[in-house]
C-alpha cells in the first residue's frame, strides 16, 4: 500500500491547482539553490494514499496514530487537506528547507508561482505562509480551521 507520509519534518508543503504552475515552482525552487533532492512533487491518488491524513485507508492502527498525531502536533490535520488536494487533482510541492533564508526564498517562490496553502512544519513548530485559496476540499469538519 506504500508508506505512511509522517509529520514532514523541516518541509515547506504547497497545493498547486495547475500541474504546469507546479512545474514552473519547481524550476524556480531548483534555480533559488536547492537541489533536486530536497524538491518533491507530489500529485494523484497514490500520493493521496500516502498522506492518508485520517488514517482511514490503513485501518484501526493507523487512525490511533493519526488520532495521537493530531493531538500532540497542531496543524497534522493539515495532512488530510493535502491528501483531498490530491484526491482533487491538484498537485502538492514539498520543498526541504534548513534556515529562515533558505525558507523564505523557497515560499518567495511557491507563492509567485500561485501555490496556495503553503506551510512549513519545523521541527518544533510549524508556520502558515498561505491559507487555502478557493473552495475547500472535502475534509472532515473535525479537520476544518
Amino acid at each position: 500500500m506504500g508508506a505512511l507520509i509522517d509529520y514532514p519534518d523541516r518541509s515547506v508543503l504547497a497545493v498547486f491547482d495547475d500541474p504546469v504552475a507546479a512545474d514552473a515552482a519547481i524550476a524556480a525552487v531548483q534555480a533559488a539553490g536547492i537541489p533536486p533532492a530536497e524538491v518533491e512533487r507530489l500529485g494523484g491518488p497514490a500520493a493521496a494514499r500516502a498522506f492518508d491524513g485520517t488514517g482511514r485507508q490503513r485501518g484501526p492502527a493507523a487512525r490511533i496514530r493519526r488520532a495521537l498525531d493530531f493531538s500532540l502536533m497542531d496543524q497534522m490535520p493539515d495532512l488530510a487537506w493535502y491528501e483531498a488536494a490530491l484526491r482533487e487533482d491538484r498537485v502538492v510541492v514539498g520543498v526541504r528547507t534548513a534556515g529562515r533564508d533558505r525558507t523564505t526564498a523557497v515560499v518567495a517562490a511557491l507563492i509567485a508561482a500561485g501555490g496556495h496553502f503553503i506551510n512549513r512544519f519545523g521541527r518544533l513548530q510549524t508556520e502558515e505562509f498561505v491559507r487555502w485559496r478557493g473552495p475547500e476540499p472535502g475534509v472532515h469538519g473535525l479537520l476544518r480551521r
